[in-house]
């Protein structure tokens, strides 16, 4: 264990640090181990633990070096007699600085400094009061475009709404639109049946005749509609109503993931208790009712490879509901954040947040393309599903299209990115000072 001397004049020769201090450092050095080890144990919070795994891991250092021998104590004797100085300089510092006087010329040390805090302040962190309330407005107004296709129809009157349709060939008051009626040959229609309770959901829709929402539809007869079924109550919203497109909101995507795998055991009574949440999620009925939920499985074929046009349908139809909420979830904390820096500071640096809510916005732009694309053809997947953008209702004609995406959705990413770029270009101007002279009054020399 003894460690062989360098020179002549170290500490070992002169007897200050022997042998038996080695085999002391050694045996302390394991006891340290080992109350590391119970202190891990006891330790309730993951910094503390990983800061005492990584003490613990220094001692095992340490005493690895002093059982080979290739660990000098002469520097372990130097090193305690420094720390040993220092703690006795602190102390003097302290002893000091403890008192009115000392305190005074601790203060007056910093007297010849000319840094101005304020300016370093306003140019690295603080915009002001103006930028966090145009980012927590901007904020509101985006999570409003997520919730208003569930308040619009009593909040905006029909004849606003059918103005806005005239330019628009979709209904703003939905995230996404779903065309039914012929595809390439095939009629595509939904029904509609009552609930356990006798309650008619009917879906925002496009409709020739318009059904009252909770009740069966009437003709004008006073005949209860039954639809194609003459044993069942059903209509059929395509054959029997002349619905050929129907509105995805953001509610019918939460709607439908609460009947998927994910939450099929568990139930979130405090959103399943509210009405907008209640009724036929359609998004659900579109993608995942009946077999198309054991179609979007992800497996290999028989020749072993994986079929890509599954996989792309499954990023779409489950990517459009987790990125959905992880949206809604990062726009409530973006709000959070924006309010309390109107009362704080607005930094300078990257915000996080606001980027992670472009981001996952524009996966759910993009998801539903996925969702609807035949094979792996994506090139006329996008193509279709941005068709519903244009005003020419080429959208409407076309028999190839399923699904296609609102104007509705454009707006919350247009005021993400605006929040993320707003940052940079606000300045504040210099405060005021009191010995602040106008430029029209200064004398020339």
């Amino acid at each position: 264990m003894a460690v062989r001397a360098s020179n002549s004049r170290n500490a070992r020769r002169n007897r200050i640090w022997n042998e038996m201090d080695d085999a002391s450092l050694a045996v302390v050095l394991k006891r340290k181990i080992k109350d590391t080890s119970i202190a891990i144990r006891e330790s309730e919070t993951p910094y503390e633990r990983s800061r005492l795994k990584a003490q613990k891991q220094h001692y095992k250092n340490m005493l690895r070096k002093v059982e080979a021998g290739s660990y000098n104590g002469d520097i372990l004797y130097h090193e305690l007699k420094a720390e040993a100085a220092l703690q006795q300089e602190e102390a003097f510092s302290h002893n000091v600085y403890a008192n009115m006087a000392g305190g005074k010329a601790y203060t007056n040390q910093y007297g010849n400094m000319d840094f101005d805090f304020e300016a370093a302040f306003r140019k690295k962190r603080y915009y002001g009061v103006a930028l966090p309330i145009i980012l927590t407005l901007l904020t509101l107004i985006m999570i409003a475009c997520f919730v208003v296709g569930i308040l619009i129809p009593s909040v905006i009157p029909s004849s606003v709404s059918d103005k806005i349709e005239s330019v628009v060939p979709i209904n703003i008051n939905a995230l996404f639109v779903y065309r039914i009626g012929e595809q390439e040959g095939d009629v595509l229609d939904i029904a509609v049946r009552p609930d356990d309770n006798g309650y008619w959901t009917w879906p925002k829709a496009n409709y020739d005749v318009t059904p009252t929402q909770g009740e069966a539809y009437v003709d004008e007869d006073g005949n209860t509609f039954t639809g194609k079924s003459s044993t069942e109550q059903v209509v059929w919203l395509y054959d029997d109503l002349g619905c050929t497109e129907i509105y995805i909101d953001a509610a019918d995507v939460i709607k439908a993931w609460f009947r998927t795998k994910m939450l099929e055991k568990t139930r979130i009574d405090v959103l399943e208790n509210l009405s907008v949440f209640k009724g036929t999620s359609y998004y659900y009925e579109f993608f995942l009712s009946g077999t198309k939920a054991s179609e979007l499985v992800i497996k290999r074929g028989e020749n072993g490879n994986f079929d890509f046009g599954v996989i792309y349908n499954h990023i779409g139809v489950y990517g459009t509901i987790i990125f959905l909420l992880v949206t809604l979830i990062l726009s409530v904390v973006m709000f959070i954040q924006n309010f309390v820096r109107i009362f704080t500071y607005t930094s300078r640096k990257f915000h996080w947040v606001t980027f992670l809510t472009f981001f996952f916005g524009a996966l759910t732009f993009i998801s539903p393309a996925f969702a609807s694309c035949e094979g792996t053809d994506l090139g006329t997947a996008f193509k279709n599903y941005f068709m519903a953008l244009t005003a020419t209702g080429d959208f409407l004609d076309s028999t190839t299209t399923s699904i296609g995406v609102s104007l509705f959705m454009i707006i919350p990413l247009g005021l993400c990115f605006i929040m993320l770029i707003l940052p940079k270009l606000f300045r504040n101007k210099h405060k005021t000072l009191p010995t602040h002279i106008p430029k029209g009054n200064k004398v020339r020399v």
